[in-house]
């Protein structure tokens, strides 16, 4: 009998919890790079020309520059091994863009991360990122591990490329109309309008997580023997 693991069950990597770990890493990154005080004026005013030629689109054209930029990064992501270091440069490059952004307008970083982190986009997207570069990881293990299960588990890795296409098109609607609201209204319902967005983003949510885990315990949770001690973190993750 093999024996179990956080990460491995009777000889499987268990993708529900590799994705947990590396989006408590992404958040972690976030949270100290963000809170620091960094400066870099030619860095934050690039950012900030960018940021400037996006919202100042109108709907269709912000949404086709937001979703396949990101898009690209998630797919660079799935990529084995480069993904991996690829994942960790996007997310602290992103993590100093925000900290610079606070220096920029005299506040901290943290802030305005704790800002975004209220729209529903940003619970959409950085998950994304975050299953990408499990996928890498798994895709290595897939090809080293092989046995019979390798065409399912290639299978399930082509099923989550195309849940994280899905997911970030979500997130980029969500994050286009976001944007759209905090540039035609005034205050106080530049905020207010953009935070209300969580009334259609909850179930959009919570559709995506059924459906991811759907992918990754292979539509098999209905076979499960009754008698087997239902998991906890298995159940709301699922596992490969």
């Amino acid at each position: 009998m093999k024996e179990d693991s956080f990460l491995f069950s009777n000889g499987s990597l268990r993708f529900g919890r590799l994705f947990l770990i590396l989006f408590i890493i992404e958040m972690a990154i976030y949270v100290a790079i963000s809170s620091l005080s960094l400066h870099d004026a030619a860095l934050y005013n690039t950012f900030k020309n960018e940021q400037s030629s996006i919202d100042g689109q109108s709907f269709i054209p912000m949404f086709l520059s937001i979703f396949p930029h990101n898009l690209l990064i998630a797919t660079i992501e799935f990529v084995p091994i480069i993904g991996i270091f690829f994942y960790f440069f996007s997310v602290i490059e992103t993590a100093v863009i925000i900290s610079l952004e606070g220096t920029g307008i005299h506040t901290s970083g943290l802030l305005i991360f704790f800002t975004l982190a209220l729209l529903p986009h940003t619970w959409l997207e950085l998950p994304s990122y975050a299953i990408a570069t499990g996928a890498s990881i798994y895709i290595i293990y897939t090809l080293v591990k092989r046995g019979e299960e390798f065409n399912s588990r290639m299978k399930r890795i082509g099923l989550l490329y195309l849940f994280v296409i899905l997911e970030l098109m979500v997130a980029g609607l969500f994050e286009t109309t976001e944007i759209v609201f905090e540039t035609i209204y005034p205050a106080p319902y530049n905020l207010i309008y953009p935070i209300m967005m969580w009334i259609p983003a909850i179930p959009v949510i919570i559709g995506l997580v059924y459906l991811f885990r759907r992918i990754t315990r292979g539509g098999q949770a209905g076979k499960r023997r009754r008698s087997t001690p239902t998991d906890p973190m298995e159940e709301t993750f699922g596992k490969i």
